[in-house]
């Protein structure tokens, strides 16, 4: 049996960078709906797969209100938030944003 050679692509998979950064949940009720909801309305809008977890433990993506309100994150968590751009400045801003919605009010 003779097997066809499967085509090479043209171009090269750009692949992306993984920028990483810290935010601290302050809000007293910790991650619930209101600051959830902004984050899920801010991912969709920058159209990339961000993530956000603990460290060391499992990541949940942030286009889910549900997704991060079942990680049950508490006031005072350190959380990491993971942006898959090489822009930096990008990520930074996402990040800060992130950041301004786990505020106290």
């Amino acid at each position: 049996m003779i097997r066809a050679s499967r085509p090479q692509p043209k171009f090269q998979e750009k692949r992306l960078s993984l920028i990483q950064g810290q935010v601290q949940v302050l809000d007293p009720i910790g991650l619930h709906a209101r600051p959830a909801s902004q984050i899920v309305k801010l991912v969709k809008e920058s159209g990339l797969e961000i993530t956000i977890g603990r460290p060391g433990q499992e990541f949940a993506k942030a286009n889910s209100a549900l997704r991060l309100m079942a990680l049950k994150i508490s006031t005072g968590e350190t959380l990491t938030v993971e942006v898959p751009t090489a822009d930096q400045a990008l990520a930074d801003s996402l990040i800060a944003q992130i950041q301004e919605f786990l505020k106290a009010d």
